[in-house]
């Protein structure tokens, strides 16, 4: 008896993996980001009324943002792609495009945790002043780095994920000028940044 029991567990454990295998799905996810950043110029100096200090300074956000997913999973693991808005702090907000790739480590219950890749594109958008006048307020560019979490089945379509990511990012802005005597170089831009997130996804 308790060989059968045994038996239709591992069947039933099976077909589900098998089921999931081909499944198509659709998430939502809500979390927190902090970004690490710098501003740097290269020489002492003023433009516009705007005073610039030779060097660099690190500055960091910590704000929260809202994404949706559309991927399909497969026998060991999952595709899928993003968009994701971060929702405005410090004058800053910005969207993200991504794509990502998690092996699952699939087991008979209900939690399966997951480890994986992801790259994204960022458009960023800022309302500071002083960014304005530089034309430093729209940096741009990519992100690349590592997720984990954990996916805990609620039914045989849908399931919680709770998350984190760690990506480096090269979404950065420039301002030049040279008027023969003063030649300034300023850069605004991203470092790295950290997600952790809740989300809901549906298989069908």
């Amino acid at each position: 008896m308790k060989k059968s029991l045994v038996a239709a567990s591992l069947l039933l454990a099976a077909s589900a993996v098998l089921a999931d295998s081909n499944a198509w799905f659709v998430g939502g996810e809500f979390g927190g980001m902090s970004i690490h950043g710098k501003t740097s110029a290269s020489e002492r100096s003023s433009f516009s009324g705007y005073s610039f200090r030779e060097g660099s300074s690190s500055e960091s956000i910590d704000t929260t943002y809202e994404a949706l997913k559309v991927g399909k999973y497969f026998e060991y693991g999952r595709v899928y792609g993003s968009f994701a808005y971060q929702n405005k702090k410090e004058d800053i907000s910005s969207f993200t495009y991504g794509l990502a790739y998690d092996y699952l480590f699939r087991n008979a219950s209900a939690i399966t945790p997951f480890l994986g890749l992801t790259a994204s594109y960022s458009t960023s958008k800022s309302d500071n002043d002083n960014a304005k006048l530089l034309s430093i307020d729209k940096p741009k560019g990519f992100n690349y780095g590592v997720e984990a979490g954990l996916t805990y089945a609620l039914g045989a379509h849908t399931e919680l994920e709770i998350g984190a990511r760690y990506l480096l990012s090269d979404v950065d802005d420039t301002f030049n000028y040279d008027d023969g005597t003063t030649n300034i170089h300023v850069k605004s831009e991203n470092e790295h940044f950290i997600q952790y997130y809740l989300g809901l996804n549906y298989k069908f």
